[in-house]
């Protein structure tokens, strides 16, 4: 299935795979950590400081190694998820250190915060996998942080995960849960998210996190970015040249550490606020750069990521949905494979909400029905239904309509389809008051998924051990 809205052209896209290689050529790019130094040395790459530099076949040689379609298993194998091809898999918001309330007040994202976005993910119909930070908790200790979100996830959720890439200590802590969980195994049972830090460089701790995963042969999104007129150049081509050179860099160290570790394609952009100098997301720039992620996703014959429900607003109104949608339809419709930031996020990427997290949800479900196959069966086309009713039936009450009618359409949770005498008398009218009685409807009916007591136990006593 074609989803690309923004058809760059076999030129274009050549055209940017030549000038990325010029840069990866000439002016290289910076990795901070001696282990990938040596890695690269190993392999006979150019290396100056800290600078590598990279030839046309060194990058050829990498990219004809990246598997083009991957698994990930779920602690629950009926929730495993496919990446690449046609598959669409979202995950919520990322990183986001505070809470946006309700009444629009802004507070300090807690541990409890965690464990309901965890619950909140796990009944979700249209979540596939939960992040690795869903919130940054405030009242733990940054250095543990992740293995208090990784216990949540693994016992609040049996969805497949996200390790995390915060430091060395945490990528290694992902892969010894995940072992205690599956065994040691080479099968994909989590994904992690590295990005790079602009202009053509990577953070020390990231790199070391890619390396311990693709030696695992676990996958790795690996993601570069810019902010036009600021980290990069202010055009959309000059940005991607040094985005895509940062990301090729990336996946051709995750080959050397390992061939045929699975990466996934990652590429974004977005302007700087040029009128008060800060950074923005969830702009059509924004939106053209997951357009483009996905098309040299294809170009490069490997899965894509793109953002997700996206805005700048701080509740929810028209801004919100209005850029949430713009964003959402672009990835889903340009065919991008994994989609971080797909429920819950205001301003930025800073804040989590529980409201705007459930009515992203209906844009989800929405998105997800707006790309899915139309059916074309001999019973679809029910052409002995149209002969037999003729100019005069009514299709109600056939056995056809019944059959469907639960299934056919998609049906939002929060959204209002009603009259406008009925909206009149409805309460509460307000998307943000009604997204709060499904919260609490939510986070009552939630059942926590099945897990082996001594397993629990066992995940419970690693977490203790590493935090002495």
């Amino acid at each position: 299935m074609n989803r690309a809205i923004l058809n760059l052209g076999q030129q274009v896209m050549d055209n940017i795979h030549t000038y990325s290689l010029e840069l990866l050529q000439e002016t290289g790019i910076s990795f901070p950590s001696e282990d990938a130094l040596d890695m690269f040395k190993k392999h006979g790459f150019r290396v100056d400081n800290q600078i590598v530099f990279f030839t046309e076949d060194q990058i050829d040689n990498a990219l004809a190694t990246v598997p083009p379609v991957f698994s990930i298993k779920a602690r629950n194998p009926k929730r495993d998820i496919v990446v690449g091809g046609d598959h669409h898999m979202m995950a919520p918001g990322y990183g986001p250190p505070f809470i946006i309330e309700s009444t629009g007040e802004k507070r300090n994202a807690l541990l409890e915060d965690v464990h309901n976005f965890c619950k909140l993910v796990q009944t979700s119909k249209w979540l596939d996998f939960n992040s690795s930070i869903i919130v940054q908790p405030n009242d733990v200790p940054t250095a543990t942080a992740h293995l208090d979100i990784l216990l949540a996830t693994l016992t609040f959720t049996d969805k497949p995960i996200m390790g995390s890439t915060s430091s060395k200590a945490a990528a290694e802590d992902s892969l010894r849960l995940s072992e205690i969980v599956w065994g040691r195994t080479d099968e994909p049972v989590m994904i992690s998210l590295v990005d790079s830090l602009s202009p053509l460089q990577y953070a020390a701790e990231s790199v070391e996190s890619l390396m311990i995963f693709a030696a695992a042969g676990q996958p790795v999104i690996v993601h570069s970015a810019c902010t036009l007129g600021s980290t990069g150049p202010i055009t959309i081509a000059g940005s991607l040249v040094v985005s895509n050179a940062t990301t090729l860099a990336g996946i051709c160290l995750a080959q050397l550490v390992r061939p045929e570790s699975p990466v996934v394609y990652g590429l974004g952009g977005t302007p700087m606020e040029m009128r008060a100098g800060g950074y923005i997301n969830a702009t059509p720039e924004d939106a053209k750069h997951t357009a483009i992620a996905s098309a040299m996703g294809r170009y490069y014959n490997m899965p894509s990521r793109s953002q997700g429900a996206l805005t700048e607003s701080f509740c929810l109104d028209y801004q919100a949905g209005m850029e949430s949608a713009m964003m959402m339809t672009a990835a889903a419709v340009s065919g991008a494979n994994v989609t971080l930031h797909a429920c819950g996020t205001y301003g930025s990427m800073l804040a989590m909400s529980y409201e705007k997290f459930l009515a992203d949800e209906d844009l989800i479900g929405a998105v997800k029905k707006l790309v899915s196959p139309i059916e074309f069966t001999e019973d679809a086309f029910a052409m002995d239904v149209i002969k037999r009713l003729g100019t005069s039936g009514s299709y109600l009450m056939e056995e056809q309509t019944a059959l469907r009618c639960r299934s056919e359409f998609f049906t939002p949770e929060l959204s209002i389809r009603t009259t406008h005498s009925k909206w009149k008398d409805m309460g509460p009218r307000d998307m943000t008051a009604r997204a709060g009685n499904l919260l609490e409807t939510r986070l009552q009916g939630y059942m926590k998924p099945d897990i082996d007591p001594a397993l629990e136990k066992d995940l419970a006593a690693f977490v203790d051990r590493r935090k002495e």
